[in-house]
């Protein structure tokens, strides 16, 4: 359980308990919670996405008069990475204003044992993304990216709260973190896209605070999020695995192999996950016909369309948009 406790100096504290992957049991889809809590000193607006047993949460504060949060954790202790996306915090430290904006990052272990306090200035509007990884899920993590992961272990080794504020000097942490809100706002999330912009987010935190260069097998794995990219942007109308692998630097074989590596499927299930999604929007949120939307998608036939529906999802098209049997349907919404 992750508990945030808002202190308005001699005023009553304003307690937040948000579950933590671990409470939420029996539901291995993506789960969207959203709160707002609204006083005179503070509004607080939390949206909370749980996948996988990972907690990623968007904070939006607009703070009015000087205050006083409290993060803890009651549970198994866990590794914790926030970026500032979005503008201003202005911390009390030793009587001193100091200012962080975004592409800030904090880092750490928050644990039944310690509490991050953060004393926030009255005019602080500020953004932030947060991922929550117990221990245990940090190590199907590291078994899946061991070249990045474990380079974290020390972390939970020193269970020291926070390791201070490491600047986003490249922008490209800012950048996935954003990407990673906007998901979680959109509340359409594809869970191997998270996966990749958390891990896109370590490494170049790694990078940014050690100022080392990344491991050559980093190589790799940048050109494989970027072939990732290329199909979310483009899984209409996709590109060969010949013109992926040319767009990206490297050749079909180390494609195949180091894709199915990293998102434990291969370049054409990830393609076809991405087409069945949007496939499922489509027929539920909209009147276009199923012809149409096999035309959106690529297909070269609506009876082609219907065929991937039916193997992927057990029921056809029409029988989903009828409402029959919805609750056999892997969608991640």
């Amino acid at each position: 359980m992750f508990t945030s406790v808002i202190k308005f100096g001699a005023g009553n504290p304003l307690s937040m308990y948000l579950p933590s992957a671990g409470d939420i049991v029996g539901n291995p889809d993506t789960i969207f919670t959203t709160s707002m809590l609204v006083r005179d000193t503070c509004d607080f607006t939390t949206w909370l996405c749980v996948h996988n047993r990972t907690v990623v949460m968007y904070n939006r504060y607009f703070v009015k008069k000087d205050c006083v949060i409290e993060n803890s954790r009651k549970d198994e202790k866990a590794l914790i990475f926030s970026v500032i996306t979005d503008g201003t915090v202005c911390e009390i430290i030793g009587g001193q204003h100091v200012e962080h904006g975004a592409g800030a990052v904090n880092m750490g272990i928050m644990s039944s044992e310690n509490v991050h306090v953060q004393n926030l200035a009255a005019g602080c509007n500020f953004a932030k993304i947060s991922v929550m990884m117990s221990e245990s899920d940090f190590k199907i993590y590291n078994e899946r990216y061991p070249i990045i992961f474990s380079r974290f272990e020390k972390h939970f080794d020193s269970n020291k709260p926070f390791v201070g504020v490491v600047y986003d000097t490249s922008g490209k942490i800012l950048e996935a973190a954003r990407d990673l809100q906007n998901a979680v706002l959109s509340k359409s999330i594809n869970p191997y896209y998270v996966e990749g912009l958390i891990v896109e987010c370590l490494v170049n935190y790694y990078y940014e605070q050690f100022k080392q260069p990344l491991p050559d097998n980093y190589t790799v794995c940048r050109k494989i999020f970027k072939a990732r990219d290329i199909l979310n942007e483009n899984f209409q109308n996709p590109p060969t695995l010949h013109e992926l692998a040319a767009n990206v630097g490297t050749n079909e074989c180390t494609l195949k192999k180091v894709f199915k590596q990293m998102f434990s499927m291969t370049v054409f299930d990830y393609l076809n996950d991405l087409r069945m999604n949007k496939a499922a929007r489509l027929l539920s949120e909209t009147e276009l016909t199923i012809s149409d939307i096999a035309t959106e998608l690529g297909f070269s036939s609506q009876s082609h369309f219907c065929t991937a529906f039916r193997k992927r999802n057990g029921l056809t098209p029409k029988e989903f948009r009828e409402g029959k049997a919805v609750k056999k349907l892997k969608v991640e919404n």
